[in-house]
Parts: C-alpha cells; sequence; structure tokens
C-alpha cells in the first residue's frame, strides 16, 4: 500500500512538472510533446541506470512522475491530428521522429549515468 500512495504522489508531481514545463515551452502542441517525451526518456534510461535495484523508489520515479510527465496520449492525438489535416507525410514522419528520437535519448540518458558513476 505504501508503494501505491508514493507512486500516486510521484504522479503528481511529474503531472506539476509536465503543466509547467508546458507553459514555459512556446513551440506548438507538437514540439512541446516531443521536448517533454525526450526529456522523460532521458531521464527514464538514467535513472534504469542509476538504480541497481528497480524497487520501490525506482517504482516511484519511473512510474509516477516519469510516467505522468510524458504522455503516449498527447503524442498520438497530435499525430492524429496532423494526419486528419491532410500531412500524412508529416503524420508519419512525426511519428516515427519521436519513437526514434526518444529511443535514443532513453539510451543517452543510460549511458550518461552509467559513465558517471563508473
Amino acid at each position: 500500500m505504501i508503494n501505491a500512495i508514493a507512486i500516486f504522489i510521484g504522479g503528481g508531481i511529474g503531472a506539476l512538472l509536465r503543466l509547467y514545463l508546458l507553459s514555459a515551452l512556446n513551440s506548438g502542441p507538437a514540439i512541446n510533446v516531443l521536448i517533454i517525451n525526450v526529456i522523460g526518456c532521458c531521464a527514464m534510461g538514467a535513472l534504469y541506470a542509476f538504480f541497481s535495484n528497480k524497487g520501490p523508489f525506482f517504482a516511484v520515479f519511473s512510474i509516477g512522475i516519469l510516467g505522468s510527465f510524458t504522455t503516449m496520449s498527447a503524442f498520438t492525438n497530435n499525430s492524429l491530428e496532423i494526419f486528419i489535416s491532410g500531412k500524412y507525410l508529416n503524420a508519419i514522419l512525426y511519428s516515427l521522429s519521436m519513437v526514434i528520437i526518444c529511443i535514443m535519448a532513453n539510451i543517452i540518458g543510460y549511458i550518461a549515468i552509467k559513465k558517471i558513476l563508473g
């Protein structure tokens, strides 16, 4: 039960971080979501490298904070909006870039922390 409460609180923190970052960015909805997802994926890779024990603290940060900070629903909705507007190639390029860039950010975060920790 303690883990569930901690993850719940972490989710609130992640949602607030997302809200404040969205209000600070002026790039438009699709780019804002990309920026947030890249930051979140890089942080997830770093967390994965940092926490050798994937226990409760890892869960709070990964499921709670980063789970609510990043979002797949906003990404897919942006893809849909671009697609509906008739910009089919842009929708495909946006979707592919989001996935590829976020996977790379996750790997970079992981490698950076592994190098720092030795």
